[in-house]
This record gives structure tokens, sequence and C-alpha cells, in this order.
């Protein structure tokens, strides 16, 4: 079964993703790399095996009397296995994506894209609150779908798939040029039925 999106939540999230790459100087055919989209809000990107060596840890110093709880939790990120893939932090009003640097760099552009489109949203308890009591994120299913669905979105845009499909793109040519893997082209052609309107294009 299908999950229930808002209502024009689909519609918002190409309009996003269009307005992105406006912002940006690209169209839909172009990649539309996470690191520049953070960029575009302020927010920091870090391996999360680097943690020890950033800036962060300087914060949390004066903010957090137990630093050994400071340092467990962020420890379960920066020491976490390939199961790990991203997650927001926040730290007083600054936020942070923390991703695996073990990942591809496809996987990574995936999961900093995830977590952008969680930041979108606007979603609550979705992150590392390190501006309050330390705890990991909290599961919304809800919220999950949403962070998948748009951050596909912000990564391979409905219409400039459609058009590299319409030119006979493969979908392994597709997923070098958004710098995505063949697995996220793959689903996007599936989830928005590309091949038949494709298809139907080239007859009119």
């Amino acid at each position: 079964m299908s999950h229930k999106f808002p209502p024009r939540f689909k519609t918002e999230a190409e309009a996003t993703a269009l307005n992105l790459r406006r912002q940006l100087g690209l169209t839909v055919e172009h990649a539309c790399p996470a690191r520049q989209v953070t960029g575009l809000y302020g927010i920091t990107v870090t391996a999360a095996g680097t943690l020890e060596r950033e800036i962060i840890l300087d914060a949390l110093r004066a903010e957090f009397p137990d630093q050994v709880r400071v340092r467990q939790q962020l420890a379960l990120v920066a020491n976490a296995t390939t199961e790990f893939s991203a997650i927001v932090a926040i730290v007083r009003d600054h936020k942070m994506i923390l991703y695996n640097g073990n990942n591809s760099p496809a996987r990574q552009e995936s999961d900093i894209m995830h977590e952008v489109a969680h930041i979108l949203r606007g979603h609550k308890g979705d992150c590392l609150q390190l501006n309050a009591d330390i705890s990991l994120r909290v599961h919304n299913e809800d919220h999950e779908q949403e962070a998948k669905w748009l951050g596909a979105t912000l990564q391979i845009p409905e219409e400039g798939i459609l058009r590299h499909v319409c030119a006979g793109r493969t979908s392994e040519e597709i997923a070098a040029i958004y710098g995505a893997s063949v697995q996220m082209a793959n689903y996007r052609r599936r989830i928005l039925g590309i091949d038949i309107r494709a298809a139907r294009r080239k007859r009119f």
C-alpha cells in the first residue's frame, strides 16, 4: 500500500527541487549537489567519523556539564556501522548533518538529501538534539516517508528524469548525471511511471 502524503505534497516537493536548482543556476536536467544545497541554508555537513576533531565538541563543552554523556551519545553515531546513513544534529540554533563517510559517494548524496528533506519539512524529533537533553532521533514513519520522497525528488526531479528517458538515456547514465545510485534512478523511474509516460510523449 502506498503512503498517504499531505495534500499537494508531491507537487510541492517537485517545486522545491526546481526552485533550488534555479537558485544555483541549474536546470532540472542537472545534478543539484547536496553540499551546495546545504550551503544555501547554512547547514554544516561533516563525516561522523571525524566528529572528534570538529569544533562541535568545543561548543558542547560550554553547553553541557555532563561531558561523558555527550561523548557517549556522539560515539553512537561516530562509531556506527554501515547501517548508519546520516542524521541531523542541532547545537543551539545551528544545524549540522553528520553522514557515514564509509558509504559510497552516491549513497552519501542520497543520505544527505534525505536529512535536508527533514530540515525543509520542519520535522521535530528526527534529529540528534544537542541543544536539549541528549537523545537520539525518535522514529516517525510519516516523517520518514516524507523525507524519503522529498530527498529523492531533490536529487532526481520528476521532469528531469522524464526528459532524460525521453532522450534515450539509460538508468546508469541518469544516475551518473545526478550523482545518484543506479538503484535510485530505477526507483524514480518506477515510482513515477516514467517509462510509460516517455513512451506516450514520443507518440505525440
